[in-house]
């Protein structure tokens, strides 16, 4: 009989529907009222300790793998095994040049001057104060009355330092940093003989078992299952086991994470050799500070760096690479050499965009090729950090709407399309692989209001240029994808705004080359409505190519010209390094009252269209 009692079910219901169907096939129970008898408890109790015990051993089940694991410990235990620990919070980090003047000041000045690890500076953001420290000694010559400490490397927060004790009694001893939420890039290892000694030997985090032997003094880090870092040792064939009553001391930085990005305004708080009178000028403004990572993200990071298995030989390598140990990080682009438009055999190709800057520092970057892929890189590929290409989307935006569907103005339903433009562009573009998709904002624009009926929607490319003034030009533009060529004869593939030629407003313009694809740029100016050129010959259209170069123009004014274009297709997909983003400050807009919808057929004589194309000039 028991055969007949399923298992497979975990809900209570169906549980408790089995046993009851268990029961009933017995004979000493055929005359039960199993809803309104004494035993509908018990088997209440029996379906409920059913139900429980089932969804215990299904989710212990589920803890066991990286994949499915809620519990942070345990999805960090099973990341572990794959030789991944997940990143910490970081600090953001600033740079400033210190001044320290002492005229008139007393007495000898030492010739050198050190700037101590851990000199504290304060700055605000957002009214809040925010303390930075320097990492690492810093000393000046003194120069005249003056010590100049040049692009000194600060970081947010607070600076510790706790020692240990060595016991090798305890198998495995690791010694934990007391603040989840440290920074560990910022952690330094030291050891040192006893509590006596004044020397002290530096160790470096284990990142690879290449050169490491008995005598490499490294370390190991680890996140526990509680959330803290520990730091431990080799076993004396894999790194240097430190000495019984050896003393360990950890100095490290614990963060308010992402709270002091943006700051960028810094003052000393301590004293350096009893000076007082000290200029903070801030070289680079403090970023890259974010939060620890998240549950999510290792569930998804430790297998691609297992897989990896810290060597970048993909492109996804370096990417997973460079996501890991790299901070100032918002989106970041990998290829090879082979995928350029021009082939650069023997390159890897990264493109980052940082997460308060358009472009990374040349320090950043040199971090990235120097520290952060050192000795994982195939010795015959060279990383090579560019930076971002932006390119900027110009709407031109109507929609129909009934009014009788809103209490809303015609300027209050455009306020709501703005946000959802404004929503699309921040969610869906700003990253390398953001596509603009023409429907897809269609659809989010209807759908903002019962009101509106219909929307269009016209994208136009754009970039940026500065000039140069007194030489000659020259600018190399690549836009994502082809370009729209308008079939009249006096029609233009691209536009620009005004910059000045002797004084008078000039602005580019294009017309077809006889026989090519490529289209010539001339400057003009007007007279009346009459198009003068100025310079015949200053560029190069390719719109299948999406490019357009220009050279041999002397501006007299270093103003931004604009080149706009229109593109081909109304999807628009960034390639390699290219980043789209809508600028909002551009954009127009048109709300019409749709009159078929407040007069019926009627209305349809008065009914407008909204054009694909506008005029070119």
């Amino acid at each position: 009989m028991a055969s007949n009692l399923k298992t497979t079910e975990l809900d209570f219901d169906d549980i408790k529907r089995n046993l009851k169907n268990f029961l009933k096939r017995q004979t000493v129970f055929n005359d039960y009222d199993f809803d309104g008898s004494g035993l509908n408890v018990l088997l209440d109790v029996l379906a409920y300790n059913t139900h429980y015990n089932a969804m215990a051993g299904h989710l212990a089940l589920n803890e066991a793998f990286l994949d499915s694991a809620q519990i942070r410990g345990n999805a960090v235990s099973r990341a572990r095994m794959l030789g991944y620990v997940p990143s910490s919070r970081l600090s953001p980090k600033a740079a400033v040049t210190i001044v320290i003047d002492v005229t008139g000041v007393a007495g000898a000045k030492p010739t050198n001057l050190a700037l101590p690890r851990g000199t504290k500076f304060s700055t605000s953001v957002d009214g809040e104060t925010y303390q930075f420290v320097t990492l690492n000694t810093q000393s000046a010559t003194i120069v005249g009355n003056t010590y100049t400490y040049t692009n000194v490397a600060i970081s947010e927060g607070n600076y510790n330092s706790i020692k240990y004790r060595v016991d090798n009694d305890i198998e495995n001893q690791k010694h934990q940093i007391p603040h989840k939420n440290v920074d560990t890039s910022t952690l330094r290892t030291r050891v040192q003989a006893n509590e006596e000694s004044t020397s002290f030997d530096i160790f470096t985090l284990f990142t690879t078992l290449l050169n490491i032997d008995s005598s490499s003094k490294v370390y190991h880090l680890q996140e526990n299952t509680s959330g803290f870092y520990e730091v431990y040792f080799g076993d004396g064939v894999t790194g240097t086991k430190p000495l019984n009553n050896n003393v360990v001391t950890l100095d490290y930085v614990y963060s308010n994470g992402t709270e002091a990005n943006g700051a960028s305004v810094f003052s000393m708080v301590d004293n350096i050799g009893g000076f007082s009178n000290v200029t903070v000028t801030t070289v680079t403004t403090a970023a890259g500070g974010s939060e620890g990572e998240t549950l999510e993200s290792i569930r998804y990071n430790a297998p691609l760096t297992y897989t990896s298995q810290n060597r970048a030989v993909t492109a996804d390598d370096y990417r997973a690479i460079i996501q890991r140990e790299f901070a100032n990080i918002d989106a970041i682009s990998t290829w090879g050499g082979e995928d350029q438009a021009t082939p650069d055999y023997g390159k890897i190709f990264i493109a980052i965009k940082p997460k308060t800057a358009d472009t990374l520092t040349d320090d950043e970057k040199a971090t990235v090729t120097g520290t952060v892929l050192a000795g994982k890189n195939v010795v015959s590929i060279t990383p090579t950090v560019v930076d971002p290409n932006y390119s900027y989307v110009e709407l031109d935006v109507a929609f129909k709407y009934n009014p009788n569907l809103t209490d809303r103005t015609d300027i209050e339903l455009k306020s709501v399309v703005s946000d959802v433009i404004d929503d699309y562009s921040l969610n869906d573009l700003n990253k390398f692989d953001g596509v603009f998709r023409h429907s897809a904002l269609l659809r989010n624009i209807d759908s903002s209001d019962p009101s509106i009926l219909n929307s269009t929607v016209r994208p136009f490319l754009f970039k940026n240029i500065t000039p140069l003034i007194t030489i000659s030009n020259n600018f190399s533009l690549v836009y994502p994808g082809s370009f729209y060529v308008p079939g009249g004869a006096t029609d233009t593939c691209i536009q620009s705004t005004a910059f000045k030629i002797g004084g008078v407003d000039n602005y580019f313009n294009d017309v077809a080359i006889p026989g090519s694809a490529n289209r010539k740029i001339f400057a003009y100016r007007l007279v009346g409505a009459e198009k003068v050129v100025t310079i015949s010959d200053c560029g190069v259209v390719n719109p299948t190519e999406g490019t357009i170069t220009l050279n041999s123009f002397i501006p007299d004014t270093t103003d931004s010209i604009r080149i706009s274009v229109t593109p081909e297709s109304l999807d628009i997909a960034p390639k390699r390094d290219e980043i789209l983003s809508i600028d909002s400050t551009r954009t127009t807009m048109s709300a019409d009252k749709d009159t078929i919808a407040t007069s019926g057929s009627s209305g349809s004589i008065n009914y407008t269209t909204t054009s694909r194309f506008r005029s070119s000039t």
